[in-house]
């Protein structure tokens, strides 16, 4: 590891372990695999993969309470055209761990590729003046994402994050080792993680607040080292955050203590700290956008905190149910129901293909009006486009 915290993922060592991996699944034509669907975008996207060192001694899910790493990966545009076949995109271990867990078909998600480029070079940000409208800029619109505790990692957030690329972000995710099932260093080290009690409200407070932990400490330590030491056309001072489930509290709960963090969206991710306060305390006094499952209302077998955070909000929010999902439906898990259906992968009724467009669409439509100033009007009500997307005015 280096000393200023960063390790780069060299891509020739990643293509020799895939090819490893590839042999050990059997799977030899990798050009008749099933693929995720596409990025709609003008651009290719690329994704590279970093090491952040960082040392924590209260860390709750590590070995003795001590990590010295988290894992950063960097989707992005790229003018690139996809280069040979396309990739599995899963590490095989967590193909096979959601499989099991999920009830899928052994090999069903093992087999899954996307079109996203390992090490592609990055757009040019001058190419986006035409998309701001004029406005140049020297780098390009960046957003920081976190997964669900316990999973699926960055990588089962493809879908999404890799749309959002598509059209000029760049989007950088961050898994905690030894909380998500699995993860892959740059290196080649593989870490699995620890079962998670869910039932214990100390266990994910403290996830919850480690998470609050990395995300400081990468924007404001790791994120200006890695943009200088790569040349990196990444926006370092005026971001966006979301996340899935306690990625999205966390989104929130970051947006409140970062400066550099502007505007935040949680995808149907229960509130924790000062955001699930029903207080004052609760205000982000930056734009927000709850969206979430069917379910995730306040009241009875809903969600509290989703009920009280909007009262208290005195900036820009919105709050959007989608009927027909569950919890399970905001991670690339709603288009993986599609492929096995006689299975119980625990998501909702609503088809994959849909909830995939729809959170392209309202995802998107919220960071290009805060991060670009550009209106989008299924952000002000009842869309005829998005008919299950329920819309709740403010209080």
């Amino acid at each position: 590891m280096k000393s200023d915290g960063i390790g780069y993922w060299m891509s020739g060592r990643s293509k020799t372990i895939l090819a490893g991996l590839l042999a050990v699944l059997g799977v030899a034509d990798i050009a008749n695999a099933v693929a995720i669907p596409p990025p709609t975008g003008p651009y290719g996207v690329g994704v590279r993969k970093y090491t952040i060192e960082h040392f924590n001694d209260h860390d709750p899910v590590a070995p003795n309470n001590v990590s010295t790493a988290f894992l950063a990966t960097v989707f992005y545009p790229t003018h690139q055209k996809l280069q040979g076949a396309p990739q599995p995109y899963l590490n095989p271990e967590t193909a096979v761990f959601f499989e099991q867990a999920w009830n899928y078909t052994p090999g069903v998600l093992a087999s899954l590729t996307s079109t996203v480029q390992q090490g592609a070079p990055f757009l040019d940000p001058k190419d986006l003046t035409k998309e701001r409208q004029g406005k140049a800029s020297p780098d390009l619109p960046t957003i920081i994402f976190g997964p669900a505790c316990g999973g699926p990692p960055v990588e089962g957030n493809t879908i999404l994050i890799s749309e959002l690329a598509s059209y000029g972000y760049t989007i950088i995710g961050l898994d905690h080792p030894f909380e998500q099932p699995f993860i892959r260093y740059p290196n080649g080290t593989g870490v699995e993680g620890i079962v998670i009690d869910y039932s214990s409200i100390e266990l994910i407070t403290a996830i919850y607040e480690m998470r609050l932990g990395d995300n400081a400490v990468f924007l404001d330590q790791h994120l200006p080292k890695l943009v200088q030491k790569f040349n990196l056309p990444i926006n370092a001072t005026s971001l966006g955050a979301f996340g899935y489930s306690l990625g999205g509290a966390a989104a929130l709960g970051s947006l409140q203590r970062s400066s550099s963090l502007i505007s935040g969206l949680d995808l149907d991710g229960t509130l924790f700290g000062d955001p699930a306060s029903n207080s004052s305390t609760a205000d982000e006094r930056k734009p927000v956008f709850l969206l979430g499952n069917e379910g995730h209302g306040g009241g009875y077998g809903g969600d509290f905190s989703w009920a009280t955070f909007p009262l208290w909000q005195t900036g820009y929010q919105r709050k959007m149910l989608i009927n027909g999902t569950t919890h399970l439906d905001f991670c690339d898990n709603t288009f993986w129901k599609t492929l096995d259906t006689g299975e119980d992968s625990g998501a909702g009724s609503i088809d994959g293909y849909e909830q995939v467009r729809i959170l392209d669409a309202y995802v998107k439509a919220f960071f290009d009006l805060t991060l670009l100033g550009r209106h989008s009007p299924i952000l002000d009500g009842p869309s005829p486009e998005f008919p299950e997307v329920l819309y709740y005015e403010e209080p």
